[in-house]
């Protein structure tokens, strides 16, 4: 296992930057995640990892070790891009036994790991075959097996699943969660979905524009988004983000949301800093019954209704708003439904720098 570490690494293309500054610590023995859409630089960043492109400016350091200059075959990592390639004159056998045979395994050692990684994967019934006779979800399963079949000090993702179908990709994120945890080594995993770096990993850096914007644990960065262009790629649907203005009336102080709701903000007296807000809450703290006390009642219109297994996405009309709803599939709604929802689950952040100032809790501080 390797500790991997980044320090203020840059990165252009034709004068454009890629990476601007980025700076991480990913502990020997970590499982993380590099959140992000398909413009932040994630692949990018797992390539200068991996010593495949080197970066203009800053440091890669395994074990404290700076390996900025070393070339790919001496970091001893296992990779899968997500524009994978199998060398085309090799069985598939061959190719997931290429890089046991480049470090000289005898031919018993090697014939036993790769079918120990086939049979994980499930791709036994494939080894005779050639690349150009795979689909590509058995493209991506034969190049994630020829990664994970040598025992690297770390192993480096690039959306791996992203061109299995959506069936065998439920079930592989089991299966991929599984391999990685015997693996014990470090592990990068880059995506653009926030279920997979919820599901599969326990720490996240998003990564946004070629920045860093979070890091931490999972669940802590969910919970407290640094922004809002965090808050709406931290959930799928997007979070909700609606306009909000501070209200002063008799001494006290509220947050009037799009000219609809008012929450009383008198306790929360920083919020008088500024006149005006964005406010923001994620599609599954929408609900179609009261779950909790203290919820509120807000009618609205149901605008479409898009079921995709068994859950549903429903998209709502709130005056001149327009919000999304996740929930479980029980029934397709009528035109007028009535939404409850918790006014702890609002997030507040500022309207000019849109950072999180807090979330919303009802009479307390902070």
């Amino acid at each position: 296992m390797t500790k991997i570490e980044l320090k203020s690494i840059n990165k252009s293309f034709l004068g454009k930057k890629a990476l601007e500054d980025i700076s991480f610590t990913v502990e020997s023995g970590d499982f993380v995640s590099i959140l992000g859409p398909a413009t932040a630089g994630k692949s990018t960043l797992l390539r200068i990892i991996a010593g495949t492109l080197k970066p203009e400016k800053g440091k890669v350091y395994f074990d404290d070790k700076d390996v900025t200059d070393y070339p790919a075959q001496k970091r001893n990592v296992g990779v899968i891009f997500q524009t994978f390639a199998l060398y085309p004159n090799m069985s598939v056998y061959g190719n997931i036994a290429s890089p046991l045979r480049a470090k000289g395994l005898p031919g018993s050692e090697v014939d036993k790991r790769v079918k120990e990684i086939s049979s994980i994967l499930r791709i036994e019934d494939l080894m005779e075959k050639s690349p150009y006779e795979l689909s590509g979800g058995q493209a991506q399963r034969v190049a994630t097996a020829r990664a994970l079949v040598k025992d690297a000090a770390a192993y480096l993702l690039d959306e791996p699943l992203t061109n299995i179908d959506y069936k065998l990709r439920e079930s592989m994120k089991i299966e991929l969660k599984r391999i990685l945890e015997i693996k014990k080594s470090t592990i990068i995993y880059a995506t653009p979905s926030p279920e997979e770096t919820s599901v599969l990993t326990n720490r996240m850096i998003f990564l946004h524009g070629g920045k860093v914007v979070q890091t931490g644990p999972v669940k802590e960065c969910f919970d407290a988004p640094a922004n809002v262009t965090a808050g709406l790629h931290y959930s799928s649907p997007p979070m909700n983000i609606m306009d909000a203005r501070v209200v002063r009336k008799d001494g006290k102080s509220a947050l009037n949301i799009e000219g609809r709701l008012e929450l009383d903000t008198t306790h929360l007296d920083f919020l008088l800093e500024e006149d005006e807000y964005k406010v923001g809450i994620y599609p599954y703290s929408l609900f179609l019954s009261p779950e909790r006390k203290g919820m509120l009642s807000i009618p609205m219109k149901m605008e479409l209704q898009e079921l995709a297994g068994s859950e549903m996405t429903v998209r709502l009309r709130w005056n001149e708003t327009s919000l999304t709803m996740y929930v479980p599939y029980e029934r397709f709604l009528e035109e007028k439904v009535t939404v409850f929802l918790d006014p702890s689950d609002f997030y507040i952040f500022s309207k000019k720098t849109e950072g999180l100032v807090t979330r919303y809790r009802p009479g307390r501080k902070g």
